[in-house]
């Protein structure tokens, strides 16, 4: 069973058993311990204009984590009128986005031990290709600071998958996806080797793994219809044309 909480307020913070949090990458629930609370704060997300935003959010945040893409830990949120919500954890010490900004988009700022960031950049662009994410921009990358480092997370997966589904195509050069990787590949370049890194890991993601992932939000979220025709997708050759369609892309750069 996915996680639940319960929304207590107009605002964010609500209580949580601490343990309770699902790890991306593991497919079972920890063991709580029920004496001892702690707060929360959560960015929530319902369904929009018809589309399964809730199912897009969990399963591109819980893929790109089983990948290696550092995002957010998800958890399903119920509010007081019973409605099951995506939560997004908000991270402690979160910078500023103008911090954030800044670090993107300045190389002279870089610290000594980001110089992994081209590659990082790199391995989220080529997600967000593959999933079709057609709104990936500034707003949406969190940087913290973790022990002399500056740690970049990526979230807010509500424009992909089935936000335009069936997957016939990767976002366009006037989305937000496009628009800010080129912007960023001006200040840092492309690692073409990390883009195609990322895109064997996503061949390496057995069908049984994303079962388990939708398996743990609730069946409300992606209606069975859909469910079973993006199992079947993920199961098939769909899902390895799309990868090799977009390893042509990015080296011949048509996708850049």
């Amino acid at each position: 069973m996915p996680q639940q909480h319960r929304y207590r307020s107009n605002s964010y913070f609500f209580l949580a058993e601490r343990g309770l949090s699902i790890p991306p990458v593991k497919l079972q629930q920890t063991r709580l311990e029920k004496s001892k609370l702690t707060i929360h704060r959560y960015y929530i997300k319902g369904d929009c204009q018809g589309s399964p935003t809730r199912a897009s959010e969990w399963i591109g945040t819980l893929v790109a984590d089983y990948i290696g893409i550092t995002a957010p830990p998800p958890v399903v949120i119920q509010r007081l009128n019973g409605d099951l919500v995506f939560g997004s954890r908000r991270l402690a010490g979160v910078a500023d986005d103008v911090i954030t900004q800044n670090y993107l988009m300045n190389s002279a700022n870089l610290e000594p031990n980001s110089s992994s960031l081209t590659g990082i950049l790199s391995s989220i662009y080529a997600f967000d290709l593959f999933i079709n994410n057609v709104d990936r921009h500034f707003g949406n990358y969190l940087t913290v600071q973790d022990i002399g480092a500056r740690r970049l997370f990526a979230f807010d997966y509500g424009r992909s998958l089935f936000f335009r589904w069936p997957w016939t195509d990767f976002p366009a050069p006037g989305d937000h996806t496009r628009i800010c990787g080129k912007v960023l590949r001006s200040t840092h370049g492309f690692d073409v080797q990390a883009a195609h890194a990322v895109l064997d890991k996503l061949a390496r993601v057995a069908p049984t793994v994303i079962d388990a992932f939708l398996n743990q939000m609730p069946g409300e979220w992606l209606p069975q219809p859909l469910r079973r025709e993006f199992i079947r997708v993920w199961s098939e050759e769909g899902r390895h044309a799309r990868i090799n369609a977009l390893r042509k892309g990015l080296d011949d750069g048509s996708l850049l």
